[in-house]
């Protein structure tokens, strides 16, 4: 799940920051400013000229002003003022329009301001998330390229993005992804071809049809949202995310089979929510000869995540 965020890269023995530059931050500054900037200039312009044509008007109506004040000073002959005073009617109205929308624009421009300050406080926070997490997958992806896994699988694959983005990691590694949606199954190999990657994709539930540690990477992006059990079955877009009691009623089923699923060697890198109890899960995998890190921690509207990586305990 992606969405606008506050992460970091954590342990549960170690909280490391690293800072580094990132010419994505870079780039997403200039094409956010690129966008705003015509849009604040034309208003600015147009604000310009309502301020010179009200100053052209202020000037109209004092020059009325001081002819009205030259004729009241000579008194020599009665002086018809209707025209005078419609003209200075009709300059009111006109100041009045001009100041109305003068203000609009005004306001325009403000709320124009006030999104730029909320966009760059929100860029800012997604480019130290982005920093960050680019610095704790560069920390496992060294990992991964020192373990030299052979086989590899995601589970639930969906669009098959993450799989795919694996197999850039490692070469020398077989990849395969199962999903118990044909769909998925089919959109997890056009992703992987249209990247120049090669996954084999089965239909199946998790992992039940591979032989016993068989895998060296096992990654899962579980159905983790805390749900009714009776949410958790059928065949519909509930099955993604709908998670029963705790959120874990399918994450419990992978961790409980990682012994079996996991070659000796293995790593299992998978999504949780804060609300699946990661201190429990821990205690749970640790009584199992499994170590839980947290590889990363991300807050986001509505949901605190963290990715976990389980490893045997040797």
């Amino acid at each position: 799940m992606d969405v606008d965020s506050e992460s970091t890269a954590t342990s549960i023995d170690e909280n490391t920051e690293n800072f580094c530059d990132n010419p994505t931050r870079d780039t997403l500054a200039e094409g956010l400013m690129g966008l705003i900037k015509p849009t604040v200039d034309q208003l600015d312009e147009r604000v310009r000229a309502t301020r010179i044509s009200q100053l052209e008007l202020k000037q109209c109506i004092e020059t009325l002003c001081e002819e009205l004040k030259k004729i009241s000073d000579s008194q020599q002959s009665t002086v018809d003022l209707d025209n005078y005073v419609k003209k200075l009617i009709n300059a009111k109205q006109r100041v009045t329009v001009l100041s109305n929308i003068l203000q609009n624009v005004q306001d325009r421009l403000n709320r124009v301001h006030a999104s730029i300050e909320k966009e760059t406080v929100k860029r800012k926070i997604i480019l130290n998330n982005t920093i960050e997490d680019q610095n704790a997958l560069e920390h496992e992806m060294e990992f991964l390229r020192r373990l030299q896994p052979k086989f590899a699988v995601e589970i639930g694959s969906g669009s098959g993005i993450v799989v795919t983005a694996l197999t850039s990691v490692v070469n020398d590694c077989v990849y395969f992804a199962t999903d118990v949606n044909p769909d998925a199954c089919d959109a997890t190999v056009e992703t992987a071809e249209l990247n120049g990657a090669a996954v084999s994709c089965v239909q199946m539930n998790l992992l039940s049809n591979f032989r016993d540690k068989f895998f060296d990477v096992v990654l899962f992006n579980p159905p983790y949202v805390v749900t009714d059990p009776s949410e958790t079955v059928g065949r519909g877009l509930n099955r993604a995310w709908a998670g029963g009691l705790q959120g874990r009623q399918i994450t419990n089923q992978v961790l409980h089979n990682l012994n079996t699923s996991l070659s000796e060697k293995g790593v299992c890198y998978m999504v949780l929510l804060k609300e699946n109890n990661i201190d429990e899960i821990a205690s749970l995998m640790c009584k199992n000869k499994f170590r839980t890190e947290i590889v990363i921690e991300r807050k986001i509207r509505g949901e605190h995540l963290y990715v976990a990586k389980f490893s045997r305990i040797s």
